[in-house]
């Protein structure tokens, strides 16, 4: 078995905490790499794309840290299926496979092939820019369609399956995966969903109406979301909560400024892709407990 250790370094805990992780691979013949975060806030480095293609020589990913740790050892893993467990180290730890205290427990379960399996949706988008390019991108929380100047409402249209369901005056829009229906999408009002859902939802953040509702999709539904004919707001866009796009104009403190060439937004498309994250547990683990314990009764209860 071949691991990848990903892990956060911004306050040297998870680093050093690797130290005895490393130890206790090699004594027992483990084969493993380490990778750490830093290079991902540089994601088109050459090394950040070569850990890409290679990511498939590895049997498991490792991370170390709190759900945004997580989220980037995800995108490190992108659409190719590998198996990831998370070891919890931060805060509320969400998407977490075990926590701190089973951490060689987990690593034994792990090397022995006793992990459970957790397989998540993993939403695909299409962004069209006026100038005809196009990217497609992944995400596992949500992807977000905001306003670029604070203070001022965007309207946008939202389509399913080329049916106009709502044009929606606010903050903007969110489509968010299950695994994200805890994460931006349920401060924004949206539902909790089951993890194993296969559908999207919808959500309108701070609409300007009473009568705009988040709306859940199915594994076969293509959400369209297209600036309205009146907006004459510039767009940004947000992706497990990193800026994918900024006007460059816009001047948003810490974003990077987007390719003058592309200009703005005009269409992003969403829906589900026929691959999934393979998320590993260690021990016992039922969502509903889990939920109950961090948002109604437990010490990180709102």
């Amino acid at each position: 078995m071949r691991l990848l250790l990903f892990n956060m370094i911004a306050d040297g805990q998870s680093a050093h905490s690797l130290e005895p992780i490393c130890e206790w691979l090699d004594a027992r013949g483990v084969d493993y790499s380490m990778f750490s975060d830093e290079v991902f806030k540089a994601e088109q480095s050459s090394e950040f794309k070569r850990m890409q293609a290679s990511i498939c020589e590895f049997d498991l990913v490792c991370s170390f840290g709190g759900d945004g740790t997580t989220l980037r050892a995800a995108h490190i893993i992108g659409t190719s299926e590998v198996p990831l467990l998370s070891i919890n180290f931060g805060h509320l730890g969400f998407l977490a496979g075990a926590g701190e205290g089973d951490l060689f427990k987990a690593l034994e379960a792990a090397v022995t092939d006793k992990l459970t399996s957790d397989p998540r949706i993993i939403l695909e988008a299409e962004v069209s820019y006026c100038n005809g390019s196009v990217e497609n991108h992944i995400a596992f929380n949500e992807l977000v369609v905001s306003r670029g100047h604070f203070g001022r409402i965007v309207s946008l249209d939202m389509a399913i399956n080329d049916n106009h369901l709502d044009t929606i005056r606010g903050d903007g829009v969110l489509i968010a995966t299950p695994t994200g229906s805890t994460a931006y999408s349920l401060s924004a009002g949206g539902p909790i969903m089951a993890p194993n859902h296969s559908g999207l939802c919808v959500v309108p953040i701070s609409p300007h109406s009473l009568a705009s509702r988040a709306v859940i999709t199915t594994s076969q539904d293509m959400v369209e979301i297209v600036p309205n004919v009146d907006n004459r707001q510039k767009l940004v866009l947000f992706i497990d909560g990193e800026v994918f796009w900024i006007h460059p104009t816009d001047g948003l403190s810490g974003a990077v400024a987007a390719d003058d060439e592309r200009g703005e937004i005009i269409r992003v498309k969403a829906g589900v892709s026929k691959n999934k994250l393979n998320l590993r547990r260690y021990g016992s683990y039922d969502f509903y407990t889990h939920i109950a314990e961090v948002f109604f009764r437990g010490s990180n209860a709102r």
